[in-house]
């Protein structure tokens, strides 16, 4: 019986972004992954013009995520249906159905039907901050780690149990993460390319974590191309000749031939030695 992930994330493109060589790296591997997402995405920009207008968005950027999923041999993606609540103090954040505004229980409850549902033997998310330190990443990250602690206590939920979806307690809680400076460090390497990008603002410099927190650094060049197939999914978040797509195939790989994870649960105490292989030791009799 193959092994189970249940990725959870904020928006459409977060899987295409953030975390899909470890999901590519995984279905190579035989690993069934099914993906939640918390919104459809409409507060975000729209940077290829003919690609959808404000009024449709939502409904492409949920076809693209679709797309993004088949191109990773991920099962259809899960909505749970709540507003994307934008970025910074974008004003799609005080809508009542905004992400960041979800009751915590209504989300947890939500996340802890889908692992007693699909039994995975990891979760996936954002590192706590988020990554990029959007709320609604940060708000994801959250819930996702309450549901995973949650989701094998009989107490928690039990009205679920008249549909049938019993305790189950999940074996690892991963978080994808991104190095502190990485954004600068990625502007550096297409500046160096000879591309005019714009210097990375100095209050985006902290973004992401010491590298003392990571426990696995993967090498994921051998499935670039199905990383950088699941990007151009997302049309109406790339803006045509994206530097980060455009890029010679040495900055490229730079960029996007690494990704990073946590093991948030069972937690790892300072010191231990990990297997090398991120997915050793899992149990795949559930």
């Amino acid at each position: 019986m193959p092994l189970r992930l249940l990725a959870c994330f904020a928006h459409p493109d977060d899987e295409a972004f953030t975390g899909s060589g470890v999901l590519a790296t995984c279905t190579a591997r035989g690993v069934d992954i099914r993906l939640v997402c918390a919104t459809r995405g409409e507060a975000g920009d729209i940077r290829t013009p003919e690609a959808a207008t404000r009024e449709n968005l939502a409904d492409v950027r949920t076809q693209e995520l679709r797309e993004s999923c088949r191109v990773l041999s991920v099962q259809e993606p899960i909505i749970l249906g709540y507003r994307d609540s934008g970025w910074g103090d974008d004003p799609a954040q005080h809508h009542p159905q905004a992400f960041v505004n979800a009751p915590a229980s209504a989300v947890v409850r939500q996340l802890v039907e889908e692992i007693r549902r699909f039994r995975p033997h990891i979760v996936l998310t954002f590192e706590p901050g988020g990554i990029s330190g959007h709320k609604d990443h940060i708000a994801i990250s959250t819930h996702t780690t309450f549901a995973y602690q949650v989701a094998g206590d009989p107490a928690a939920f039990p009205e679920q149990a008249t549909d049938g979806l019993k305790p189950y307690s999940p074996q690892r809680l991963f978080y994808i993460a991104r190095l502190q400076g990485y954004r600068v460090e990625w502007v550096m390497q297409l500046r160096q390319a000879g591309f005019d990008e714009p210097l990375t603002p100095l209050e985006l410099h902290h973004l992401g974590v010491s590298r003392e927190q990571i426990h696995w650094t993967l090498d994921v060049s051998a499935y670039l191309d199905t990383k950088l197939a699941s990007m151009r999914c997302h049309r109406t978040q790339i803006p045509p000749d994206w530097p980060y797509l455009t890029a010679p195939q040495d900055v490229t790989r730079a960029i996007h031939g690494t990704e990073y994870l946590i093991q948030a649960h069972p937690s790892v105490p300072t010191g231990s030695t990990l297997a090398p292989d991120f997915l050793a030791g899992l149990q795949s009799e559930e």
